[in-house]
């Protein structure tokens, strides 16, 4: 039994048909993400130290050596409200982690699914985002992913520190993501 090879001529053909079709396929992905409109979200982020009525975070876990908090372990349910004052409108929560992991204490690492509950559209809705926050100014981290009105979420957010006291702190968050339903 002889195989036949495929002629130069042919191989070139069916080089030359698939082209078309990589082509297309591109143009389709580039259309889809230029038709993706870009969403602001701009709020903030009220937090009540442990140890304090109605606190909102808590260390579960630390390991206390050195005075350093390397490997320190927080969760937190906070507020999300429309504005820095905390008698603003709610209109969710920050629920999540943060851990201490900079051996020289300049940041750390969280995930936090924003869960909004009274915030127009998007109520019910949740954006998740993970990344470094930094300790001494303003953090950007990714959002990588939501629910409801906001599956399937792309972008990235800002975060810095807006006032801070003896037991709470004040966040403003900008959020800007795509949407590709």
């Amino acid at each position: 039994m002889q195989l036949l090879k495929p002629s130069s001529g042919t191989a070139q053909a069916m080089a030359a048909a698939r082209c078309p079709l990589l082509v297309l396929c591109l143009l389709l992905i580039i259309c889809n993400a230029a038709d993706a409109e870009l969403t602001h979200l701009h709020f903030y982020f009220h937090e009540v130290d442990a140890g304090t009525p109605n606190a909102t975070v808590v260390n579960v876990a630390s390991l206390h050596r050195n005075s350093s908090t390397f490997g320190d372990v927080n969760v937190f349910d906070n507020a999300l409200r429309e504005g820095s004052d905390p008698a603003s409108r709610l209109i969710g929560r920050a629920q999540g982690l943060g851990v201490h992991a900079s051996l020289d204490e300049s940041g750390g690492l969280t995930a936090i699914n924003f869960v909004f509950s009274d915030y127009g559209a998007y109520s019910g809705s949740t954006l998740a985002t993970l990344g470094h926050i930094s300790a001494s100014g303003p953090s950007e981290r990714s959002i990588v992913g939501g629910t409801g009105e906001l599956r399937f979420a792309r972008g990235y957010m800002t975060s810095r520190l807006l006032s801070s006291t003896d037991t709470s702190i004040v966040v403003v968050f900008d959020m800007y993501f795509t949407l590709n339903h």
